[in-house]
């Protein structure tokens, strides 16, 4: 977070408005040893991110799956697109259905993947200063393959949970797509498209009927995308079931009822 030290992290903390609450978990003392408190820092972050605070499960499809609310038949015809292996075949990387013991699914099979998405010619990054970024527009995100220096995962980034992603983009690694149409599109015929004429065309490349080559073309997966051959309903379907993942769902008949 563009902090120098462990130190400056601990005294940011020090500062806070809720550094009295930190003292009441950890005891007066917490402060004191920058290294213990800056490792029970993390654990404070690390607890909140486990709370029903940002796990809270309230949306539409799962009040569905709790047998609460019934889903559109667009929902309903999405929700079947995206678990159907011959079409969308969403499901085998974003699990839509409950864990074992009746958990709720959360969307990621937690595997890394390089699906070909082209590079974003707005990416900020290609115009920092040559202090972050030596190459300029040159530079190539290699993902995972970059971290590990192993060439088997280039390209490759980790699969993102699906909850909220009506409401979280713009979407890919680089933020290449702006809307879900776009993205489901690129998703179902990137390997049936021509390829654009510039490595660097931006979301002009749905109007052109093309897509750019992907920013790193090593270990694309051409299993599980890239052919599905969604229609344009289709799409919107699956769209429309992507939208009953957010989070916050109120069913509009009940609180008429209540009232």
């Amino acid at each position: 977070m563009a902090n120098p030290s462990k130190r400056s992290v601990v005294d940011k903390v020090r500062r806070a408005s809720y550094a009295t609450n930190f003292e009441i978990v950890y005891g007066k003392e917490a402060f004191t040893n920058v290294q213990q408190a800056y490792d029970r820092i993390g654990q404070a972050i690390a607890a909140y991110e486990r709370s029903e605070a940002l796990m809270p499960f309230s949306s539409k499809y799962d009040a569905w799956l709790a047998g609460k609310v019934k889903l559109t038949e667009q929902e309903l015809r999405g929700l079947k697109l995206y678990q159907d292996e011959k079409k969308g075949n969403c499901a085998s990387c974003h699990p839509s259905q409950r864990g074992h013991n009746g958990e709720p699914p959360l969307f990621t099979n937690f595997t890394f993947d390089n699906l070909g998405v082209p590079r974003h010619p707005h990416n900020p990054f290609y115009t920092q200063a040559k202090t972050f970024n030596r190459v300029g527009y040159d530079f190539v995100d290699l993902g995972l393959g970059r971290i590990l220096k192993n060439k088997r995962e280039v390209g490759k980034f980790k699969v993102p949970t699906l909850r909220n992603i009506a409401i979280t983009r713009p979407y890919m690694h680089n933020g290449y797509f702006s809307d879900l149409n776009s993205l489901l599109a690129f998703m179902s015929n990137r390997d049936i498209r021509p390829r654009c004429k510039s490595d660097m065309t931006d979301t002009e490349a749905m109007r052109q009927s093309c897509w750019p080559k992907p920013e790193v073309s090593a270990n694309v997966n051409k299993v599980q995308v890239g052919k599905l051959g969604l229609t344009a309903l289709e799409r919107e379907a699956i769209v429309a079931f992507l939208h009953t993942l957010t989070d916050g769902y109120q069913d509009t008949k009940s609180i008429a009822d209540r009232r």
